[in-house]
């Protein structure tokens, strides 16, 4: 798959994933073993009340080579060792790098051969087969993965790479492993690198109708995509251009994440979720074109119309070249105008007030604005001749 910048994701278009919640800092469960007095957690008291060491975890069973091993038990994503590896396994959260050559058949009809793939596991930026494989491989196994479309290019396939619907042979060569430190101890360098990879291959998501995979990768991205110094030093938007250049560059990728997983996020009608990531955008670039334009869409949804009105005035007047807004904005007053006119003829319609009963006193106040007009024309003549009276005397 490219991971190239995808134009129509970063263009005005007419954006609720799962949550990648982390339950690690949750309460023990209530029927949990409680720890001894002695605060021992590694020995449990035996019946002669001798200390004994509890069992140390059992190594996982190691598939044996050239067995097929189902991943899920129901034959859909297969996995079979060609060469063992160590005895390490990647850990999640860990970046990755592997080798990988994909087919339609096993070991012919080639259709993509990539030498460095690197990624963190479990991070929604593969193809899902990968992200469920890579994990239960060791550091430098080589696998072959058989995997049904579902797990890889599914019902759209991959343009004239991979037809929809296909199977998929993946030998993979997992090369190297390591755990990353917290996100915000990662080097600068890297840091950035990483969190714009994650938005690009979130526009590859997106491109492809992924929805929920673009957002997860988005997620991650504005993760990745941040530094102390922003909320340190930027205290109003002006002041974002005070920082050094590569924190400058970092913010605004950070920017084009937000606003591209709002537009994710409003293809899958999450206007909640939308509505903050366009906020996170506006607190940055309060002029902010796409994200204006967004926000207002996102109003129309949630029934604020009268801000979506204000917000479509605003880009109309800052980006006067915006014809999508323009055409935005009049659509949505014409529906105002139509929905106050049916309003009234309600209302008409409650009070007993018919359009025939509503004729005749039109007509009776235009006569009695002619009868008015008259009788004012009159008045002033007479006050021409009383004035010409006097003046003769």
């Amino acid at each position: 798959m490219s991971s190239e910048e995808l134009n129509n994701v970063e263009h005005i278009q007419t954006e609720d994933p799962l949550d990648d919640d982390n339950y690690d800092d949750m309460p023990g469960l209530c029927d949990k073993e409680e720890v001894s007095p002695s605060g021992d957690d590694a020995t449990v008291e035996s019946a002669d009340g001798m200390k004994e060491p509890e069992p140390a975890e059992p190594e996982p069973i190691r598939a044996k080579v050239g067995e097929w091993e189902d991943i899920l038990g129901s034959g859909r994503l297969r996995k079979k060792v060609v060469v063992e590896g160590s005895s390490l396994r990647p850990e999640r959260g860990s970046r990755v790098q592997i080798r990988l050559t994909e087919s339609l058949q096993e070991d012919t009809q080639i259709v993509k051969v990539k030498t460095d793939v690197t990624f963190n596991v479990g991070e929604s930026e593969v193809l899902q087969c990968l992200d469920l494989v890579v994990p239960l491989m060791y550091i430098g196994e080589t696998s072959l993965v058989e995997s049904e479309s579902d797990f890889c290019y599914g019902e759209v396939g991959d343009g004239d790479r991979v037809p929809p619907k296909s199977k998929l042979y993946i030998k993979v060569e997992l090369v190297s492993s390591r755990l990353l430190p917290a996100v915000p101890d990662i080097d600068l360098v890297e840091r950035a690198s990483i969190g714009n990879e994650k938005r690009l291959r979130g526009n590859t998501w997106y491109s492809r109708g992924e929805h929920s995979q673009a957002v997860q990768c988005y997620r991650k991205a504005v993760e990745y995509l941040d530094d102390e110094s922003i909320d340190n030093e930027v205290e109003v938007p002006v002041d974002r251009f005070m920082l050094a250049p590569e924190i400058q560059e970092l913010l605004i990728n950070r920017v084009k994440a937000y606003n591209n997983m709002a537009q994710a996020q409003m293809k899958l009608s999450a206007w909640d979720s939308a509505l903050a990531s366009v906020k996170q955008v506006l607190k940055i670039e309060p002029n902010n074109e796409k994200a204006l334009f967004r926000k207002a869409k996102i109003l129309q949804h949630k029934y604020r119309t009268e801000e979506a009105i204000g917000i479509l005035r605003r880009v109309t007047r800052l980006y006067p070249a915006n014809k999508q807004a323009q055409g935005e904005l009049s659509l949505i007053l014409t529906k105002e105008r139509k929905g106050r006119a049916k309003e009234q003829a309600m209302s008409r319609k409650m009070l007993g007030i018919t359009e025939s009963s509503a004729k005749p006193s039109s007509s009776f106040s235009q006569q009695t604005k002619l009868i008015v007009a008259c009788l004012g024309g009159i008045g002033a003549l007479v006050g021409a001749v009383v004035a010409k009276t006097y003046n003769l005397f």
